[in-house]
């Protein structure tokens, strides 16, 4: 039995539909490991992170139709599938001051608030 690293894993556990239709005899086989595994291997690192990125998306983008992973991995499907851009999330800051009811004025309340705790 093949050793297998832990990245590899992660993304054979995660790539869609390990079962293709034998068109031969109508019978399910399983998929090879092995054969994807040394597809894996050739692929430099920055390929590797972007597959891993994406492979929750291949069954969508793919049409419910999945490739065989090595098919996938041979033909660069990685490149099918966009990436979304990276959107930095923003911190909700309203919850850092209490809210003050019954003042007209919620800045001078939160500015008060700002001083007691030494925030200037």
């Amino acid at each position: 039995m093949a050793e297998y690293t832990s990245e590899f894993e992660q993304f054979w556990g995660a790539y869609p539909s390990r079962w293709n239709k034998n068109f031969q005899g109508g019978s399910w086989v399983k998929r090879k490991k092995n054969p994807a595994y040394l597809s894996w291997c050739k692929l430099s690192t920055p390929i590797r992170d972007k597959c891993m990125r994406i492979v929750k998306k291949i069954k969508s983008a793919e049409g419910g139709t999945v490739r065989d992973c090595v098919t996938w991995l041979n033909q660069k499907g990685w490149d099918d599938i966009e990436e979304e851009a990276w959107k930095p999330s923003i911190p909700n800051m309203s919850n850092i001051f209490k809210s003050v009811p019954g003042k007209a004025d919620v800045n001078d309340a939160r500015n008060k608030q700002r001083n007691l705790l030494g925030r200037n």
